[in-house]
């Protein structure tokens, strides 16, 4: 990836253990992730996830994390019918939920990634997996943190 790094429109949402059900917030955002200047040689990026805008009543910080290869997956919440989920997953089962706010072409469905959205997952599939010698890909091939066990239905009201 250049130097530069990737951004894309997309907002945070919240799941919820008891209903499994992920709710999006209703703020603008905008994700970040570029080469860690300190850890660049062992293939660290960070990763930030940021509001644009502000809610009423609510604060809502800025995320700030590092993807480590081998350590962190990108999960498309594919229960989710009317909107682009997806999970940001750590070995820790951490997870951060976002989804992708650009709208689609009225000749696509909700779900469907668009070129932008596809673009952006395949730099962070490249980020997470591509980079990884052939000693990390074994280690990668063993157990996988659970997500979401019965996902339900993705409520985007």
């Amino acid at each position: 990836m250049d130097r530069e790094g990737h951004k894309i429109r997309a907002g945070i949402a919240e799941y919820n253990e008891e209903t499994k059900l992920c709710t999006p917030i209703a703020i603008q955002g905008e994700i970040k992730i570029q080469p860690n200047e300190e850890e660049e040689e062992l293939g660290f990026y960070d990763f930030e996830w940021r509001p644009l805008d502000k809610l009423a009543g609510k604060d809502i910080e800025p995320i700030s994390l590092i993807l480590i290869p081998g350590e962190t997956n990108w999960v498309p919440i594919k229960s989710s019918k009317n909107g682009r989920i997806f999970a940001l997953v750590f070995s820790s089962n951490q997870r951060y939920f976002f989804w992708f706010q650009k709208k689609n072409p009225a000749n696509m469905a909700l779900d469907a990634l668009n070129e932008e959205d596809q673009k952006f997952c395949d730099a962070m599939n490249a980020i997470l997996h591509d980079n990884l010698d052939e000693s990390e890909e074994e280690n990668e091939n063993q157990e996988k943190p659970t997500l979401i066990e019965d996902s339900g239905d993705i409520n985007m009201d």
